[in-house]
Protein backbone atom coordinates (compact mmCIF):
# COMPACT_ATOMS: atom_id res chain seq x y z
CA UNK A 1 0.00 0.00 0.00
CA UNK A 2 3.17 2.30 0.11
CA UNK A 3 3.01 3.01 -3.53
CA UNK A 4 -0.53 4.53 -3.09
CA UNK A 5 -1.47 7.90 -1.98
CA UNK A 6 -4.17 9.22 0.45
CA UNK A 7 -7.51 9.77 -1.13
CA UNK A 8 -8.75 12.42 1.21
CA UNK A 9 -8.70 16.12 1.02
CA UNK A 10 -6.70 18.62 2.96
CA UNK A 11 -8.81 21.25 4.69
CA UNK A 12 -7.69 24.45 6.39
CA UNK A 13 -8.94 26.14 9.21
CA UNK A 14 -9.82 29.64 8.66
CA UNK A 15 -9.40 32.63 10.44
CA UNK A 16 -13.30 33.39 11.21
CA UNK A 17 -15.20 29.93 11.27
CA UNK A 18 -18.29 31.28 11.58
CA UNK A 19 -18.09 32.92 8.38
CA UNK A 20 -16.17 30.15 6.52
CA UNK A 21 -14.88 26.86 8.94
CA UNK A 22 -12.58 25.72 6.43
CA UNK A 23 -10.85 25.73 3.01
CA UNK A 24 -9.85 23.15 0.44
CA UNK A 25 -6.71 22.77 0.24
CA UNK A 26 -6.31 19.58 -2.63
CA UNK A 27 -5.74 16.33 -2.71
CA UNK A 28 -3.44 15.03 0.22
CA UNK A 29 -0.20 13.75 -1.17
CA UNK A 30 0.74 11.40 1.43
CA UNK A 31 1.64 7.52 1.15
CA UNK A 32 -1.74 5.73 2.37
CA UNK A 33 -0.93 3.54 5.67
CA UNK A 34 -5.14 2.41 5.95
CA UNK A 35 -7.67 1.32 3.39
CA UNK A 36 -11.27 2.21 5.39
CA UNK A 37 -14.00 0.42 3.00
CA UNK A 38 -17.94 1.13 4.24
CA UNK A 39 -20.52 -0.27 3.39
CA UNK A 40 -23.41 2.18 2.24
CA UNK A 41 -26.54 0.19 2.67
CA UNK A 42 -28.49 3.14 4.59
CA UNK A 43 -28.12 1.86 7.94
CA UNK A 44 -24.95 0.01 9.12
CA UNK A 45 -22.79 3.26 7.43
CA UNK A 46 -24.47 5.55 9.74
CA UNK A 47 -25.85 7.61 7.07
CA UNK A 48 -29.51 7.36 7.99
CA UNK A 49 -30.21 6.41 4.49
CA UNK A 50 -29.00 9.64 2.90
CA UNK A 51 -26.01 7.22 1.37
CA UNK A 52 -29.17 5.50 -1.09
CA UNK A 53 -30.60 8.83 -2.33
CA UNK A 54 -28.66 10.99 -5.25
CA UNK A 55 -29.77 14.52 -4.45
CA UNK A 56 -28.76 15.49 -8.25
CA UNK A 57 -31.01 12.87 -9.85
CA UNK A 58 -33.56 12.80 -7.23
CA UNK A 59 -33.32 8.63 -7.87
CA UNK A 60 -32.65 5.78 -5.09
CA UNK A 61 -29.44 3.96 -5.23
CA UNK A 62 -28.64 0.79 -4.66
CA UNK A 63 -26.41 -0.22 -1.59
CA UNK A 64 -22.47 0.67 -2.76
CA UNK A 65 -19.14 0.21 -1.07
CA UNK A 66 -16.90 3.02 -0.53
CA UNK A 67 -13.43 2.40 -0.39
CA UNK A 68 -11.13 5.46 1.01
CA UNK A 69 -7.36 4.87 1.77
CA UNK A 70 -5.69 7.18 4.62
CA UNK A 71 -2.16 8.58 5.63
CA UNK A 72 -1.10 8.45 8.76
CA UNK A 73 -2.65 11.72 10.04
CA UNK A 74 -6.04 11.30 8.38
CA UNK A 75 -6.20 8.02 10.08
CA UNK A 76 -5.77 9.74 13.45
CA UNK A 77 -8.49 11.97 12.24
CA UNK A 78 -10.52 8.78 11.57
CA UNK A 79 -9.46 7.17 14.83
CA UNK A 80 -10.62 10.13 17.04
CA UNK A 81 -14.28 10.20 15.03
CA UNK A 82 -14.30 7.05 15.82
CA UNK A 83 -13.71 7.50 19.60
CA UNK A 84 -16.31 10.48 19.49
CA UNK A 85 -19.23 8.28 17.85
CA UNK A 86 -18.33 4.68 18.46
CA UNK A 87 -17.68 2.14 15.67
CA UNK A 88 -20.11 1.40 12.98
CA UNK A 89 -20.86 -1.53 11.48
CA UNK A 90 -20.64 -1.15 7.91
CA UNK A 91 -16.68 -0.13 7.85
CA UNK A 92 -13.74 -2.13 7.60
CA UNK A 93 -10.27 -0.85 8.48
CA UNK A 94 -6.99 -2.64 7.42
CA UNK A 95 -4.09 -1.13 8.00
CA UNK A 96 -0.50 -1.40 6.15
Amino acid sequence: MSDLTCSERLTIPTFNAEFVPEEDGGPCTESAVARLVIDHDGEKCGDGGLCLFDPAEGLELDPWRQERLLCANHLHEHEAAVAERGELVGETLTRR
